[in-house]
This record gives structure tokens, sequence and C-alpha cells, in this order.
């Protein structure tokens, strides 16, 4: 995005975004975090999912939040992809309205019918388990058709054209266009939610722990896929793991996250080579 100065534009801009699960109480922040060591308030028992995330997400590219389980970062895609509300903070996203147009929404505040036309035309989502990427009643080109009539596309034929291709781009045979994601292994159920999620040409595209529980050897290729698939659409990308070699191969800038807090940012090759805060250092050594 370009702004009236001809400067570039992030296309993500999130400042102090917060997310409590529970009544909350005015302690909630003081009492959790990296001092404290929990993201469970004593006082009241509310859950601080997110404190204070910010960040920008710049076109075409990739950032990595990394965290063990419970550090927040899949709270943050939720947030992101609208399936969940802030409970304080924003996130603008700029983009363009379907006449062109240049539009900025607040992720943290949008709601109704222009939080259901950011999912079907202008986010992706693909999820560590395909179960909540996919509709395993229908077959895998259904899933990308769903995806297409959503985002408003009219033609059967092509509907038709477009599910081809992108099987075809994930490296999906098409003689298997019409068999239901349950027919298919672990590895190339991700091949299809990411031709599901590619399907409206999102501008934004959320990774969830995309390669986890795969073989080496599955992972490896998909993670391949994801980087030429980057390349050639431009789209930017949150890669949300627990995997210090995901986050190596694919960012280029990277958020560590724990108990709810970014404890560390900055280049991915900077923060792995050279890591400041002892939780990164753990994450780090333990890789090792």
């Amino acid at each position: 995005m370009i702004d009236h100065a001809g400067e570039p534009q992030p296309i993500l801009d999130a400042a102090g975004l917060t997310r409590i699960h529970g009544r909350g109480c005015p302690d909630c922040l003081a009492l959790t975090g990296d001092g404290p060591g929990t993201n469970i308030c004593p006082r009241c028992r509310s859950v601080v999912a997110l404190a204070g995330v910010s960040f920008r997400l710049w076109p075409g590219e990739i950032l990595g939040v990394m965290g063990e389980s419970g550090s927040g970062k899949s709270s943050l895609a939720r947030l992101l992809h609208l399936d969940d509300r802030a409970t304080a903070g924003q996130a603008w996203w700029r983009g363009e309205d379907d006449d062109g147009s240049a539009l900025r929404l607040d992720l943290a505040a949008t709601d109704g019918w222009r939080a259901r036309w950011l999912r079907d035309r202008r986010l992706g989502m693909v999820h560590q388990n395909p179960h909540l990427g996919l509709n395993f009643a229908v077959s895998a080109g259904g899933n990308i058709a769903e995806r297409l009539l959503c985002a408003g596309e009219g033609s059967f034929a092509a509907v038709r054209r477009r599910a081809l291709g992108l099987l075809a781009r994930t490296e999906v045979p098409r003689g298997r266009v019409d068999h239901k994601p349950g027919q298919f292994s672990g590895g190339m159920q991700q091949r299809v939610q990411i031709a599901r999620a590619l399907a409206p040409q999102p501008s934004l595209l959320l990774l969830d722990e995309v390669t986890t529980g795969l073989d080496c050897s599955v992972q490896a290729r998909i993670l391949d896929l994801i980087l030429e698939i980057q390349r050639e659409t431009g789209v930017a990308m949150v890669v949300v793991t627990h995997d210090l070699g995901v986050v190596r191969l694919l960012a280029g800038r990277t958020l560590v996250m724990r108990h709810g807090r970014v404890v560390e940012s900055g280049l991915t090759d900077q923060i792995l080579e050279d890591p400041q805060h002892p939780y990164t250092q753990q994450l780090v050594s333990a890789a090792l």
C-alpha cells in the first residue's frame, strides 16, 4: 500500500492488542506477564491471552510469531482472523475495497457484514487442525468452490477452473479434485487448506502451526510450497509456530511471545543468532 505522499504503508498496524478471557479486574495486566510468570490473574482468575501486543506487517512480508503453548500466539491469529474480539487495542488493516478504492479497517473492532467481507475476500487462514479449516463433508474442489462463492464468484465454470488451478499449484493431483478431505493424508489436507485459503486472492494469510504433527519430509515440502506461493503472489503472511526451523526458513522478522506478551522482536536471523531475552535464549538453546 502507498499513501498519498508516495510512502509505503503497512498492510497491518497493530497497537496495544489485549484479550482477556473472563470478567477481568483492574489488576489483571499488572499481576500477569513475564515478571509474575503467568497469564492467569491471581485476583480474578481471568486469563490474559494477549496484553499490549504491537507490531507492523508490510506488504509481501512474512512475520513469524514464536512461543510455547499458551504464549498467546494462536490467540493473536484468531483475533486477526476475526474469530475473536480484542478487549482493547487496535489492528488496522489496509487494502482495497471491491471498487478498488483504498480501505482502512480496524480488525479489533470490525463486525457484522464488514467482518464477513474481510474473512471471505481479504483474509486467509490455515489451521493446524484441518478439521477447523476444511469442510470434510464436501470434496477438495468443493471446499475451494465454497470459498469462491462466498467471495462473490458466480460462474460455475470459473469456480471449477480456479479450483483445479489452485489444487494443481498446491500439488494436489487433478484426479483427486472430487475426493473428500478424509481420504487425504495429513500433508495433503494441509495442501487443500492452503488452496482454499488462497482462493479469493487474500492480501493477508495467517498460518497457525501448519506443519505440526507432519513427518519431517512432508513438513519440508509444505514449507517450500508456502515460500513459492509467497514469492509468486506477494501475499503478506503471519506465521504462528513453536518451531524455530519454521521461523528461520520463512520469516524475515519475528515476534517472541510469552504469557501473552511480546518479549522480543526483530530480524529473525538476529533473534536466533543473538537472542537477548532469557526466554528466547532458552528456546534457541533447546533447539540446538
